[in-house]
């Protein structure tokens, strides 16, 4: 009984140090972006695609105005807004006021006085509507409307919406008082030392149900019999499997909210 309660107490504690919210990384606050006088959020700072020098400088003056908070370590939100398939900058804001950036942007400056963001050329992500998934620093958040823009040096090359959704409702948070009684473990041979184990979601089906679990024994395994192994597997497929947990689906692929999982199991 005693290397059972090891057991359920190691794996309490991952859970808890592995998936983190509240307890997690501050969520930064994203730039914003309004295409079509829709306004999204980026995944990319695009100011930091400025040539390096320029970038330093502009930094400089926006740093003099503004303060730090976990928030928003770049202590500054830029708006840029797409028109007739051309990227501008349209304000930077600092917490204290809107920086006057265009006396240092001028070889960006177009006839109209507008800033043409030349600088930018990737694939970048902006999304708008309720998150379903959110990420601990807040650009990998994903939302129900998204938006892929391929841009050029600061043309639109391609614009393709998608809208994503979810399945479930079971995330880590909700189990982790719960999850360690539900393992039975007492017809499994205590193995000596310590077994490290790394769980994922390996697929879906079309309604973005878990069915099929990536259970790797990663550490200390190299004593163990065979039999033990599949001992341990099959325990942890019938507990995650036992739950409705929460996936998310981002541009037609499934994920699992929690991504992966790494439990120690003490015997």
């Amino acid at each position: 009984m005693k290397h059972i309660t090891t057991i359920l107490l190691i794996i309490s504690a991952f859970i808890t140090s592995q998936y983190r919210t509240s307890a997690g990384p501050t969520i930064q606050v994203r730039d914003k972006i309004i295409i079509d006088n829709v306004e999204y959020k980026l995944n990319s700072p695009l100011l930091k695609h400025l040539d390096s020098t320029i970038y330093v400088s502009l930094k400089k003056k926006l740093d003099f105005n503004s303060a730090v908070f976990s928030w928003n370590f770049r202590g500054h939100v830029a708006t840029f807004e797409v028109k007739r398939k051309l990227l501008y900058l349209t304000s930077i804001r600092t917490f204290s006021e809107h920086t006057d950036f265009k006396g240092m942007l001028d070889m960006y400056m177009d006839r109209r006085g507008k800033v043409f963001a030349s600088w930018v050329s990737g694939t970048f992500l902006c999304g708008t509507g309720e998150c379903l998934h959110e990420a601990s620093n807040g650009f990998d958040s994903v939302y129900e409307q998204e938006i892929e823009l391929t841009i050029k040096n600061g043309k639109i090359v391609s614009i393709r919406p998608y809208t994503n959704t979810t399945h479930g409702s079971i995330t880590l948070d909700d189990v982790r008082s719960s999850l360690s009684s539900n393992f039975e473990l007492s017809k499994i041979p205590a193995p000596k030392g310590r077994v490290t184990i790394k769980i994922d979601a390996a697929e879906f089906n079309t309604d973005g149900k878990v069915t099929q679990w990536s259970i790797e024994l990663l550490k200390g395994h190299d004593d163990i019999l065979e039999p033990t192994k599949e001992m341990i597997i099959e325990e942890v497929n019938r507990v995650f499997n036992s739950y409705d947990w929460k996936t998310y689906q981002r541009n037609g692929k499934w994920h699992w909210d929690c991504q992966s999982l790494i439990c120690p199991i003490i015997f």
